[in-house]
């Protein structure tokens, strides 16, 4: 074995065959046999199949005392690349490439060991302050800061790279290692064009197609698809990848009877051919689906092609995580959804507070400025205070009609102080609500009840901005940074983000408890928040899990909007306090296949980064 092979052997869920491997049960996990590379900067190149449901492996690294895992990036072009440092103590190494049963391929081409400086110099154009902040982190003992400085320099490509991106991640179909098990079934595929010229500029890129069972026709004509056939529209100039219809052909075998197939795309420019605008979009969400991010490929069951297509709320629609066709150019950013009435609902607000006047008193102040287009009923928790001018400022606001104040003095616990409030709630719906928000006009609260009131939906949140005009939360994307965090953070209030994620409602994985609503009833479903295991760090999160493991979707709402000072009543982000490291254990452990897999997050895309970028 040369110093760039890596042998792989099964060890649990996963056995050995002719063409590749068989997940005989969740999660399977091989063993790697790779050079030498204990403490040291490592480069590795790994394969998976082309067919194969995309989703991030996993590298655990098993010493003494830990076992660390590291999230990869997902190989949607065929192979995928990871750069970083591995712990001194490492003994073993395993990694786990699919969450699926069934066939599936994958191989490690490349495992290549550097120099600490040679690394230091794939650090981009921020390397050296990058740098600096690594070895601080290390040289204090703080590693788990020092990997997330690694992490940001190494693990994100920006979408403006794109086609260098592709170049040094894309391989050509293999049939042999692409395909497995592979799909038997004659599926056949009717691809329509809209005149017969486009028709002629497309046959070069379906006479490419790996999947022979297709046949050519015009948008408008009548027959030419059996109901079992699945309908496919392309426009003139569209380029399908070779493994497109393959694919696609895939999916439908994994979930037969699919009313519809979507997948990824990008744009190309005719003169140079230059790859670009890449959408990697998220699996299916009815809500978002409203704004059109399907797009293209969409491929519709030849049943549900005669029927006019497909309800938004449908259940049988499927999303290939790959690009499989290139288009001349990209679509136009959707435009905001129409405003449209709400009806009005009853509503506590439940308020965690200690002695920040300064935050507790705008807060309130702004929610009775505006209609929040609820009517409300306001419970502010009182955590201790201690200061004479919060007590009299609490004491006179229990005078108001409808405001109640409850004293629970104590360790702070937010869980704690958050089901309390809930337990003396009157209305059906809670809105748990930061002291450092503000609302910032009408009607936020009458939008976010509109969605929480719906029998399948769980938590909803709001869009959520710094005092300086910029995103704080837009929905929590589950993995980010090893836990779970907030893309596309930092960016402008106003800004649509990446496919119109920040202007249009959508499912999401979780929002943040800052300003989180829920029909009462789901939440003590669930059992409220974990007050023992997760007193103050991912109990919102977590929350959210635990009801969409009930079948309840989370939503992101950005027509309501307020303003969040972050963390200003408890100070910064302790992630990286060992305080908090049973929480973050608790919450890692409990939620791991979540975290490696959020829905509503392309695998391909990074997990550290604020902004969207490419792993």
């Amino acid at each position: 074995m040369s110093p760039r092979e890596v042998g792989l052997a099964a060890l649990t869920n996963v056995r050995a065959t002719a063409n590749g491997w068989e997940a005989t049960g969740p999660e399977p996990w091989l063993r790697c046999y790779a050079p030498p590379s204990a403490g040291r900067w490592v480069r590795i190149e790994f394969a998976s199949g082309l067919s194969d449901p995309l989703t991030r492996p996993v590298l655990r690294f098993v010493g003494r005392h830990h076992v660390y895992d590291e999230l990869l990036p997902a190989a949607m072009l065929g192979r995928a690349i990871w750069m970083g440092r591995l712990p001194e103590e490492v003994r073993e190494i395993w990694i786990s490439p699919t969450l699926a049963e069934g066939s599936f391929a994958f191989r490690i081409e490349r495992w290549d060991v550097m120099s600490g400086p040679r690394a230091v110099t794939h650090f981009g154009s921020d390397g050296a302050s990058r740098g600096l902040k690594y070895m601080w982190g290390r040289l204090r003992g703080l590693e788990q800061f020092a990997r997330l400085q690694a992490r940001r320099a190494l693990g994100a490509t920006p979408l403006e790279e794109y086609e260098a991106w592709r170049q040094a991640r894309g391989r050509a179909f293999e049939p042999a290692f692409d395909r497995p098990g592979g799909a038997t079934a004659p599926l056949r595929f009717h691809i329509l064009a809209p005149d017969g010229e486009a028709a002629e500029t497309l046959k070069p890129t379906l006479d490419s197609q790996t999947w022979p069972h297709w046949t050519l026709g015009l948008a408008g004509e009548r027959g030419g698809a059996d109901d079992e056939d699945y309908v496919l529209k392309l426009d003139k100039g569209d380029r399908l990848e070779p493994h497109a219809l393959v694919a696609l052909a895939e999916a439908v075998s994994r979930r037969p009877g699919l009313d519809a197939i979507y997948a990824d795309e990008d744009a190309y420019h005719p003169a140079s051919g230059r790859r670009h605008a890449p959408r990697l979009k998220p699996d299916w969400s009815p809500l978002f689906s409203l704004s059109g991010y399907a797009g293209k490929p969409l491929a519709l069951r030849g049943a549900t092609f005669k029927a006019g297509g497909f309800d938004a709320t449908s259940t049988q629609v499927a999303h290939v995580r790959r690009v499989l066709v290139s288009r001349q150019a990209p679509p136009p950013a959707p435009p905001p959804p129409p405003a449209a009435a709400v009806a009005r609902r009853e509503a506590s607000i439940i308020v965690p507070t200690r002695d920040r006047l300064d935050l507790l008193a705008p807060c309130l102040d702004s929610l009775s400025r505006y209609d929040s287009g609820a009517d409300v009923q306001l419970i502010v928790l009182d955590n201790g205070s201690a200061q004479a001018d919060v007590i009299a400022y609490l004491e006179r606001l229990a005078q108001r009609p409808n405001v109640e104040v409850v004293r629970r003095p104590g360790p702070f616990n937010f869980s704690a102080l958050a089901n309390a409030g809930a337990r003396v709630a009157r209305a059906p719906f809670l809105l748990f609500l930061n002291d450092d928000t503000e609302a910032i006009g009408p009607g936020w609260l009458g939008r976010m009840l509109e969605f929480a009131a719906k029998p399948e939906v769980g938590a909803v949140g709001a869009k959520l901005t710094y005092p300086d005009g910029r995103l704080q939360h837009g929905g929590v994307v589950l993995g980010l940074d090893g836990f779970a965090g907030h893309a596309q953070r930092l960016l402008d209030a106003n800004d649509a983000g990446y496919l119109g994620e920040l202007v249009w409602p959508r499912e999401v994985s979780a929002v943040t408890g800052a300003c989180l609503a829920v029909e009462a009833r789901k939440f003590f479903a669930v059992g409220g928040f974990d007050e023992a295991r997760l007193p103050i760090e991912y109990n919102d999160i977590d929350l959210c899990l635990r009801l969409a493991e009930r079948g309840y979707a989370c939503v992101f709402e950005p027509r309501a909007r307020l303003m969040h000072r972050e963390s200003a009543s408890r100070g910064a982000n302790p992630w990286l306090d060992s305080r908090y490291a049973s929480e973050h254990n608790y919450f890692r452990e409990r939620w791991a296949r979540r975290l490696r897999d959020d829905p509503y997050f392309h695998p391909a895309l990074s997990l550290d980064a604020l902004e969207i970028a490419l792993g």
